[in-house]
């Protein structure tokens, strides 16, 4: 191949690197310059306008239940409250109602016998009897709970299992025993709520 011819020819393929190179960078550029172009033109994208709470959705979120699924020691009970499916209930009913729960804690000295028994659909009538029994029509908040205690010795409680729970004062606490031999301390409490009061026991009571 002739020198001049060789030449030209390198010269020609540099050429067309040089040009395809430039014009993919241009090509580049252009998406570039397109894709920012668009990012301005379009207009921000409306969010939707916020909805304002009714009195409803209030009572709901401060609801006895709400108030029950959100306390870190009461986990165990709310779980069984939803498996009996007392849970609206105590989120829509107005009530009032006052709930001594007790605590996760106490719920896991049941026997396993006594756990499965209650994990099972059969049984849920039995649940949901062992549930209401710690649950009193009315509301008494700690303040008038105490007052009455301070007057009278204790308080006379009838849960809407139709078993009767005692309030009384040990020292500085608040105990509540069920008449059959078992008692609990008030761990923490009243949790006010839109449809009653909550309240925290460290055992369990032998209701039913």
């Amino acid at each position: 191949m002739p020198k001049s011819f060789a030449f030209l020819f390198i010269s020609m393929f540099a050429l067309l690197i040089f040009s395809c190179k430039n014009e993919t960078q241009d090509s580049k550029k252009m998406e570039t310059e397109s894709a920012v172009l668009d990012t301005v033109q379009k207009p921000p994208m409306k969010r939707a306008p916020k909805k304002d709470l009714t009195p409803e959705d209030i009572a709901l979120i401060k609801s006895v239940m709400s108030r029950i699924m959100t306390e870190p020691q009461l986990k165990q009970y709310a779980s069984y409250l939803v498996t009996a499916g007392m849970g609206t209930m105590l989120s829509e009913d107005k009530g009032p109602y006052t709930v001594f729960a007790p605590s996760t804690i106490a719920l896991e000295s049941f026997t396993g016998e006594k756990k499965k028994f209650y994990a099972t659909p059969d049984n849920k009538p039995k649940l949901e009897e062992m549930l209401k029994s710690y649950i009193v029509q009315g509301k008494m908040d700690k303040e008038i709970l105490l007052q009455t205690i301070n007057k009278s010795g204790k308080v006379k409680l009838k849960t809407l299992a139709g078993v009767t729970l005692t309030a009384t004062k040990s020292g500085e606490d608040i105990v509540i025993s069920d008449g059959k031999g078992a008692n609990a301390k008030v761990l923490k409490g009243s949790i006010e709520s839109s449809n009653g009061v909550v309240y925290v026991l460290d055992g369990l009571l032998n209701a039913n």
